[in-house]
C-alpha cells in the first residue's frame, strides 16, 4: 500500500482502477491524500471535491467548503499520481472524494469515495460546539427566545470572519475554523438555534446569490442577516452590529432586493411582518429616533392637518441602510400615542422616499357627556340672548361607534 496505513479504491472500468491512500489523520494537522491508478495509458488528471462532514452518528453530511469554485473545480494536469493535503479541525466524520480522467483512454469520469472516522477532545464536534454555547447561552439570559437568539447572534459574530477567498461554506468551518462565507453564518447559526430549540430556517436569494436566516421568536417569524451583522464599522449614529436582527421581509429586501421575488411568492412558508421583536424595537433606540420627531408632528397635529411630510435626520446615510432605519423607526412613531386640541388622533408614518416620511392622519372629537354654562344671563338652564329672548340649549355629541347622546 505504498507505505500509507489505509486506501480505497474505485470499482476498474476499462480496465483503470483509481486509489487513494493515506496514514491515520491528527485532527488540527494536514493529511496527506496520495492519488494514484493503474492501467490505462498512465497520463492521468486527477481532481479532489470538496470534502463533507457529518457529526458523530448523524450521518448527515454538509460539504465543509463550496465545491463549485476555487480548487475542487480544478483538474491536475496529465500526470502519474498526485498528493493532496487537507486538515480536519472537528470529530465526527468527513467523506472524501476523488476523480480521475484518462483521456487517451476515453475515461472522462472515474471516482472514489471514502469515509474517514476521527476523533480527539481537544477537536470537538460541530455539535458539541454548539451545544456548549447553548449552555453558556442559557446561563447567560433570561431564556427568552429573543435574548437566546440575540446572544447566539452575537457569540457566532464574536467567532467568526468572513472567508473572502469564498472557499470554506458549512458550520465546520464556522465553528471550528472562524471563517466562511453567507452560507457558513447561515448554517452554523441554524445550527446554534436548533440546539437552543427556536425554530429557524433558510431564507436564500438566488438573484442576489445570498443567504440568511428566518427566525420564529414567540410565535412570529423574522430575518436575520449575520453575515451583514458581523461588521467592525463605527460609521452612523447607531449599532451597525445589530442592523440586520429581526427585520420584516419587506425591510430585508432594502438590503437584498433579490428577496421581493422570493417573500412575494406563493408558497413562502416564513413570512416576517412584525418588528416587535427587532432589535432595535427591543433595546429602545427605535422610540428615541421616534421622539426625535415630536415636535415637529405635534405642530402638524395642532394645526389639524390631515396628511404631512417631514425630512428624515439621517439623509446623509446610503439608501439602503437609512431606509432600513426609517422603516423601523416609523415603526415606532406609529407606537406613541399622539393628540391634537380636543381630538384623538389616529396617525400613520411610512417611508415616503428616500429623503421623507409620509404621514396621514384621522381626527376625532373627543367625547363629551354633558357640559355645564355657567354666568350672567344664564337660569334655569336658559340662556338669555340680548334680544331678552330665552332659549333652550341642546348638544348632540355623537362619538365613533357610539349612539347620539344629549346633552342639555
Amino acid at each position: 500500500m505504498n507505505g500509507y496505513a489505509h486506501s480505497a479504491s474505485s470499482d476498474p472500468q476499462n480496465g483503470i482502477t483509481l486509489t487513494a491512500y493515506w496514514n491515520d489523520p491528527k485532527l488540527g494537522s494536514p493529511t496527506t491524500f496520495h492519488v494514484e491508478a493503474s492501467g490505462g495509458s498512465g497520463n492521468y488528471q486527477f481532481r479532489m471535491d470538496a470534502p463533507s462532514y457529518s457529526n458523530p452518528d448523524e450521518w448527515s453530511f454538509e460539504s465543509v467548503a463550496d465545491p463549485s469554485r476555487g480548487e475542487w473545480t480544478k483538474y491536475t494536469a496529465e500526470e502519474a499520481s498526485h498528493d493532496y493535503t487537507f486538515t480536519m479541525t472537528a470529530s465526527g466524520t468527513y467523506n472524501y472524494r476523488f476523480f480521475l480522467m484518462d483521456k487517451a483512454s476515453s475515461m472522462y469520469y472515474m471516482r472514489v469515495t471514502f469515509n474517514v472516522q476521527v476523533s480527539d477532545p481537544n477537536y470537538p464536534s460541530v455539535a458539541d460546539r454548539a451545544n456548549a454555547a447553548v449552555a453558556q447561552c442559557n446561563k447567560e439570559t433570561d431564556g427568552s427566545e429573543y435574548a437566546k437568539a440575540l446572544w447566539l447572534h452575537d457569540w457566532l459574530l464574536d467567532q467568526m470572519k468572513y472567508d473572502n477567498s469564498l472557499k470554506w461554506s458549512s458550520a465546520e468551518s464556522a465553528l471550528t475554523r472562524g471563517l466562511g462565507t453567507c452560507q457558513s453564518y447561515e448554517s452554523a447559526y441554524s445550527r446554534l438555534l436548533t440546539a437552543a430549540g427556536i425554530e429557524n430556517s433558510e431564507t436564500r436569494d438566488e438573484k442576489d446569490a445570498h443567504t440568511w436566516n428566518a427566525v420564529k421568536l414567540d410565535g412570529k417569524w423574522y430575518q436575520v442577516d449575520c453575515t451583514w451583522d458581523d461588521s467592525d464599522d463605527h460609521w452612523y449614529n447607531f449599532d451597525q452590529r445589530h442592523l440586520y436582527f429581526g427585520l420584516t421581509d419587506e425591510l430585508m429586501a432594502i438590503a437584498h432586493p433579490g428577496h421581493t421575488q422570493t417573500y412575494q411568492a406563493d408558497g413562502y412558508a416564513t413570512r416576517s411582518t412584525s418588528l416587535e421583536n427587532n432589535y432595535f424595537v427591543r433595546n429602545g433606540d427605535a422610540k428615541q429616533w421616534a421622539d426625535s420627531y415630536a415636535d415637529r408632528i405635534e405642530k402638524h397635529l395642532d394645526a389639524l392637518e390631515t396628511s404631512f411630510t417631514i425630512g428624515v435626520d439621517n439623509d446623509s446615510y446610503p439608501p439602503s441602510i437609512k431606509n432600513i432605519i426609517n422603516g423601523i423607526t416609523a415603526y415606532a412613531i406609529n407606537q406613541e400615542t399622539w393628540k391634537a386640541p380636543n381630538h384623538t388622533v389616529q396617525l400613520t408614518a411610512t417611508r415616503k422616499d428616500d429623503s421623507n416620511f409620509a404621514f396621514a392622519v384621522k381626527y376625532n372629537d373627543i367625547p363629551v357627556d354633558s357640559i355645564t354654562i355657567s354666568g350672567d344671563g344664564v337660569k334655569d338652564g336658559k340662556i338669555t340672548l340680548k334680544s331678552g329672548k330665552s332659549v333652550q340649549l341642546t348638544a348632540t355629541v355623537k362619538p365613533d361607534n357610539a349612539t347620539n347622546k344629549k346633552v342639555t
